[in-house]
């Protein structure tokens, strides 16, 4: 009896660490989940601020990331405005050189926290190719492709150099994301 009851009392005393334990990524420490509007408040309290809701879905702050001023973009599903996703866009560069050596450090630190990426890609396609001097220009025509994808337990990372010139980060939770493609798919349905 007392082996039960020693045991029970363990069970009760562990209970509240497994609750903790997240099913779902986290950026800043938060985990992509639950109402925009709460992940707004717990990222405001992080020290970022509010700027604005574009779409009643899509929540954008701004703050530090990673050592460097960002916007971040938040976005939610469409029916139940679960948070699915984060994206950090850093400001725009007026150089290749530059947005390179940022690409290439912030992909440094990705690989010493997660490991080497599952994929990447780094590449111009004809008729650019790097050190040509239209870089820039390829960039903007997507025909310069720098990014790499970091598959993680509960969702996936992302470092790329955007086609419109700036380091862009992003973070998928796995279950929100697949509860987004459902409410998509339902209000596709609906219409038709």
């Amino acid at each position: 009896m007392k082996k039960i009851l020693f045991l029970l009392i363990g069970f009760i005393i562990a209970l509240p660490s497994f609750a903790q334990d997240s099913q779902h990524l986290e950026f800043k420490g938060i985990p992509l989940d639950g109402k925009l509007s709460d992940f707004v408040l717990q990222l405001s309290k992080e020290g970022f601020t509010f700027k604005e809701y574009p779409r009643d879905y899509v929540a954008v702050m701004e703050g530090n990331f990673a050592g460097n001023y960002a916007t971040i973009y938040i976005l939610a599903t469409p029916k139940s405005k679960t948070v699915w996703k984060a994206t950090v866009n850093y400001n725009k560069k007026e150089s290749w050189s530059s947005l390179k050596s940022d690409y290439s450090d912030m992909k440094e630190l990705f690989t010493k926290k997660y490991g080497e990426p599952e994929k990447h890609y780094e590449f111009f396609s004809k008729p650019y190719y790097e050190g040509d001097g239209y870089e820039l220009q390829a960039l903007r025509k997507e025909k310069c492709h720098y990014i790499s994808f970091y598959k993680l337990p509960l969702g996936d990372a992302a470092v790329e150099i955007s086609q419109f010139g700036y380091i862009q980060i992003g973070y998928e939770d796995n279950i929100n994301y697949e509860l987004k493609k459902k409410e998509e798919e339902s209000e596709a349905l609906d219409d038709i």
